[in-house]
């Protein structure tokens, strides 16, 4: 037997009793090698999203809140905090603002009620995020979470949300909660021969504006009557380009011969949403010879009315 037929006869018996082993080596180069290439043809990775908290950027305008406010922000929110969740109620109260305690908390009691409505009695924590800055106002977002490693528990999922209002005065960042913005004596009054308007108040919230209101009947005889329900547009709120009705209906709003009466009239108007009040429009003013309270503003009444005008009170 010639070298080649014997080369050829032990390589048929090696094949015949390695055939399975060879077949599986195969097998496994060809899946090695189709996966090779279809690692160097796929696109490059792409670069893991990221995200960074930015706290002192305002969500609304992307502005930013000048850094040598950031820290005193940061460290007069936390001591607040801390002093609420700690119960030490006078400490958190000598933090707020005296015109906010003046509107909405003049006594410690009334704070305390508040903050014990907000924490529940539990230790919170809470994340804080700017949400907008008009004229040097830095108005916060503060979200306020049950504290599940302090409780131990995780029954049920709560959270309070609301406007936190900073702004520097005398040198010094000032807070003020329950979204509380201003509050100021305007001073703003408007006559004519029939009658005498004047705001005496004008409360400024995050999401509205609250006017109180003193309308006085310089008439022996005539009534007044600015609202009842009858009429379309009795009392706006003029923002420039639109006018607003008030968040509640003013059901009556009257006076009578040598009378004067206060009303308080809330609109909705977000702090931040660029327009400026200029104005309360009455636009259906009606100066009568009597007035039947049981019916209202009847046509008849409207027919023989002495007077029917629109009257504007300016804010600026």
């Amino acid at each position: 037997m010639n070298t080649y037929t014997n080369f050829r006869v032990k390589a048929i018996q090696f094949w015949k009793r390695n055939k399975k082993r060879i077949l599986i080596g195969i097998i496994i180069f060809l899946i090695i090698l189709i996966i090779n290439n279809v690692l160097k043809n796929m696109p490059k990775k792409l670069p893991e999203p990221s995200f960074s908290y930015k706290p002192h950027v305002a969500v609304l305008t992307d502005k930013e809140v000048p850094k040598k406010y950031q820290k005193p922000i940061e460290d007069l929110v936390d001591t607040y905090f801390n002093y609420c969740n700690n119960g030490e109620y006078e400490n958190a109260y000598n933090l707020i603002t005296d015109e906010c305690k003046q509107a909405y908390y003049p006594t410690l009691e009334e704070f305390t009620g508040y903050v014990n409505h907000v924490f529940e009695g539990k230790k919170k924590i809470y994340s804080l995020q700017s949400y907008s800055i008009v004229n040097n106002i830095y108005v916060y977002q503060i979200k306020i979470l049950d504290d599940f490693l302090a409780t131990g528990t995780s029954e049920g999922y709560y959270y309070y949300e609301e406007k936190l209002i900073l702004k520097e005065e005398n040198g010094e960042m000032k807070l003020s909660i329950g979204e509380f913005i201003s509050q100021d004596q305007p001073h703003i009054a408007v006559e004519d021969e029939y009658m005498k308007i004047e705001i005496f108040d004008r409360t400024i919230d995050y999401e509205t504006e609250t006017y109180r209101i003193k309308v006085t009947n310089k008439s022996d005889s005539n009534y007044i009557v600015l609202a009842d329900g009858t009429q379309n547009n009795e009392v706006l709120l003029n923002l420039g380009s639109r006018k607003d009705n008030p968040s509640k209906v003013v059901d009556t709003f009257i006076v009578k011969p040598n009378g004067f009466r206060f009303e308080t009239i809330t609109f909705n108007k977000f702090f931040d949403d660029g327009n400026t009040s200029q104005g309360i429009y009455f636009g259906a003013v009606r100066i009568l010879n009597n007035y039947d309270y049981s019916v209202g503003t009847t046509q008849e009444v409207l027919d023989s009315a002495l007077k029917l005008y629109a009257m504007e009170i300016p804010l600026q």
